[in-house]
């Protein structure tokens, strides 16, 4: 009996120990996962050595890379296509550890961290009564979009709660921090994961029903892990909004207001906390492929993800293939398959990778989608033909492709104008070499906006008008992509109308005028800005237009008593749309300058006041193909 009871005691104590010690490894494993490294690892030298690997950069070490395969089948399914032209790309590769990511919009805090266990550099964001925005520098992404990201959820003492918004922007440039106030949400995802995700409740709300969810799931599975990302795809089609989360779709309707359309991506947190949020490998891309049309084209240019450094296909790409694979069955002729990549690293490796990802692309088409192999064949090109210049993460990103030939005659390459080829090397295919190829123009349909006075002759190759709200647009032109800090300028316009039509817009001063004026509806300049610097210093600068054409110090035309003596508006001074056509506008303005940055000037006798601002003559303006959103 005694024998069998200290039995019975060692068995107890030996489960005991167990159990302490399975508590201990637990502990240890998430303080590896959530704790921030001093210093980042350096990064393993791949085949092809892609330092920023935009679309490569995965959300598992390559040891997780190793059961690709099957991830690819509970991916058989996804539906998610993602955009061809990228817009926006963002692994914080560039980013100093420590320290918040430059460009990001954060009411409170963002810290780029490491995280044992997966590639690349994260940013974890401040989970707390909190608001954070993306550095995308486009104004819009136009109404055919995606939206891709990594999250890692790591739950401490309460259920993670997070919004991912899609925003509008207000009118103001992306990069004006007062979007975090004034921004509508266009399409708003309020999450609640509960019980590691399997009980979750998750609404979906626009700017039209902001106080109502449009839907509401109260025990959806939005599973999670605190070791293991989670991969969120959203699709944006005219109307239609999708949603998915890895694999499974949860949203497919009817979300999007075409008057209000999403420009930026961002995170939204209230006071409960309790959770660490982690997110990585944000890709937008436009112009979501139809695929058939593609097919009557002849070439289907194809985004896909892969691993880092190696020919294993991200599960998220399966979406793509699906798509593809429905066309290739009723397909009768040939189809070529044709792996691309950036320009960095070795040149012999990048064509050894391109042709082992063509090769992989052809055996999953092949073997899970069952597609006759014999009318598929492959190639890689390396780095060869790019679509982009490989200087920033956006291009790399686009170099990075998978393209399928169905028309021979459709595989031809033509360097894009703007792009750098200078490591482009001869195609081992039959087309002839890029420098023999006619480029197009640079400036053929793109937005051209030109401004000329005195002070001032440049032009502003990034321009947009934005419906900002009922019979209001913003028409928005600067020379840095989204820049609200300098060399833009941004003039508010009240319609007549409900969509921007030709039209003649007048500063107030002219329309008070008319007899008719506060009983029937005029067009009208409601406000403006502008930070237009000339010559080398900035200051003085061109900080808003005017009615009124003159020169000299604003304290030249204030009295004494300070009350202003301007001189009359002028009749010349408006903004006049002659053209929309093909969603893009044309027209011209006139205006007068205001400039700020004078040597001060105090006037005055019972009372003071300091001038630094004046005018400075006239400024005109032409403008075409500016886009209409």
């Amino acid at each position: 009996m005694k024998i069998f009871a200290t039995i019975i005691l060692l068995a107890f104590a030996i489960n005991n120990t167990q159990a302490q010690l399975l508590k201990k490894i637990k502990q240890k494993a998430e303080e590896a996962i959530t704790k921030p490294k001093e210093k980042p690892e350096e990064k393993k030298e791949t085949d092809d050595k892609e330092k920023t690997a935009a679309a490569e950069t995965g959300n598992t070490n390559d040891a997780k890379a190793t059961g690709a395969a099957t991830n690819l089948k509970v991916y058989s399914k996804f539906d998610f296509v993602p955009g061809t032209s990228i817009l926006y790309y963002d692994n914080f590769e560039k980013d100093n550890i420590g320290e918040s990511p430059l460009g990001w919009i954060t009411s409170t805090s963002a810290e780029v961290v490491t995280i044992d266990g997966l590639e690349g550099n994260w940013l974890k964001l401040a989970s707390t009564s909190s608001s954070h925005i993306t550095r995308s520098k486009k104004q819009s992404w136009g109404n055919n979009f995606t939206v891709e990201f990594d999250l890692l959820l790591v739950k401490n003492t309460y259920d993670p709660r997070m919004d991912i918004a899609l925003l509008n922007t207000g009118g103001n440039l992306v990069t004006d921090e007062n979007i975090l106030r004034s921004g509508k949400n266009a399409v708003l995802v309020s999450t609640i994961i509960a019980k590691e995700g399997t009980s979750s409740r998750v609404s979906l709300y626009n700017n039209l029903n902001a106080g109502k969810p449009i839907s509401d799931r109260m025990s959806e599975n939005l599973s999670f892990s605190n070791t293991v990302p989670v991969h969120v795809s959203i699709c944006v089609q005219g109307k239609r909004f999708r949603f998915w989360w890895n694999a499974a779709k949860i949203f497919d309707l009817p979300a999007v207001d075409a008057e209000y359309l999403p420009n930026q991506l961002g995170f939204n947190f209230g006071s409960v906390g309790g959770s660490d949020i982690y997110i990585s490998n944000i890709r937008i891309a436009k112009d979501v492929p139809d695929t058939r049309a593609k097919f009557e084209e002849g070439k289907l240019v194809s985004n896909l993800l892969f691993y880092t450094g190696t020919s294993k296909l991200k599960p998220e790409s399966m979406g793509a293939l699906l798509d593809v694979s429905k066309v290739l069955k009723d397909v009768t002729s040939h189809v070529k398959i044709i792996g691309h990549t950036d320009a960095d690293g070795n040149d012999e490796a990048n064509i050894k990778l391109s042709q082992q990802r063509a090769d992989a692309v052809k055996d999953i088409l092949v073997n899970q989608y069952n597609i006759d192999e014999s009318k598929l064949t492959t190639e890689g090109r390396g780095e060869t033909q790019p679509l982009a210049n490989n200087n920033s993460a956006e291009g790399k990103a686009q170099n990075r492709r998978v393209e399928f030939i169905f028309k021979a005659e459709a595989d031809k390459y033509v360097t894009p104008a703007g792009v750098s080829d200078t490591k482009s090397k001869p195609s081992t295919s039959n087309n002839k070499p890029a420098a023999n190829a006619v480029k197009p123009s640079a400036n053929a349909g793109a937005a051209a906006v030109k401004l000329q006075s005195k002070l001032l002759t440049a032009n502003f190759p990034y321009a947009q008008f934005m419906k900002t709200a009922d019979n209001r647009y913003t028409f928005i032109a600067s020379k840095e992509e989204g820049n609200s800090k300098e060399n833009y300028f941004k003039i508010m316009l009240q319609s007549v109308n409900t969509t921007l039509k030709p039209e003649t817009f007048n500063f107030k001063e002219i329309n008070e005028k008319n007899p008719l004026y506060g009983t029937k509806k005029y067009a009208e300049i409601s406000n403006n800005e502008a930070v237009l610097y000339y010559g080398a210093a900035q200051k003085p600068f061109i900080y808003k237009f005017s009615p009124i054409v003159a020169n000299g110090a604003m304290a030249s035309y204030v009295d004494a008593s300070l009350s202003r003596n301007l001189p009359a508006a002028s009749p010349n001074c408006k903004f006049v749309i002659e053209k929309v056509e093909d969603g893009k506008a044309s027209g011209y303005f006139t205006f007068g300058i205001m400039i700020q940055g004078l040597k001060p000037v105090k006037k005055g006798d019972a009372m003071e006041e300091t001038f630094t601002d004046g005018f400075s003559g006239e400024m005109k303006c032409t403008f075409s193909n500016v886009p209409v959103y």
